[in-house]
């Protein structure tokens, strides 16, 4: 489910812990895999479906429209502001906050640095770079952040792959037959020579 936020996912463990439940045992009786609960009670919202959701909230005594709308108020009284919580040995300290920050999905803006493996070219972005404060466009070139795996809509990781499906999160835009190698060496040189500008 894309919209609960990990402190909705760590209110599902919460409550099932207080039942007494193991993970193995919600899993099962909800029709999945118990890494799957964990991973969701971790706050990774997508790695269960909506109808996967919906029965463990209705085995654990949950009101997740309720659950969703407080959040959603919570969020218009911070501002609108796009907060995540901060998570520190899977839990969730209330007040800890941070800015939420997407990357740019340009491979040519100076966020993402690129870096060969095997041969294949892939960009690392830089999401401080690319989003210092937030915001939904990239500060360097001005393209629009993406917030989510654009190829499975997980939550984002600070590696250059999405960790659930393993697309890359920036495509490169290369002319075939360009060697990669002195490609990504020249283009890590000027982006230096770029920071060191700023």
């Amino acid at each position: 489910m894309q919209n609960l936020t990990a402190e909705i996912c760590a209110k599902f463990k919460e409550v099932r812990k207080a039942k007494g439940l193991n993970q193995s045992a919600l899993a099962q009786a909800v029709g999945c895999k118990q890494s799957a609960v964990s991973m969701f009670e971790a706050g990774m919202a997508t790695k269960l479906s909506d109808e996967a959701v919906g029965k463990m909230a209705e085995l654990l005594g949950l009101d997740l429209a309720a659950m969703l709308k407080a959040d959603e108020e919570r969020r218009k009284a911070q501002g609108g502001m796009n907060v995540l919580p901060v998570m520190a040995a899977g839990v969730v300290s209330p007040g800890d906050v941070q800015i939420a920050r997407g990357y740019c999905p340009n491979c040519q803006c100076p966020s993402n640095v690129p870096y060969v493996v095997d041969g294949r070219l892939l960009y690392r972005p830089s999401r401080l770079m690319a989003s210092p404060g937030g915001g939904t466009r990239c500060v360097q070139c001005g393209e629009m952040l993406e917030m989510r795996c654009p190829a499975c809509g997980a939550p984002l990781n600070e590696g250059a792959c999405c960790g659930v499906c393993g697309s890359a999160y920036v495509t490169p835009t290369l002319i075939e037959g360009v060697d990669v190698m002195a490609y990504a060496r020249a283009r890590r040189a000027e982006i230096l020579e770029l920071k060191s500008l700023m």
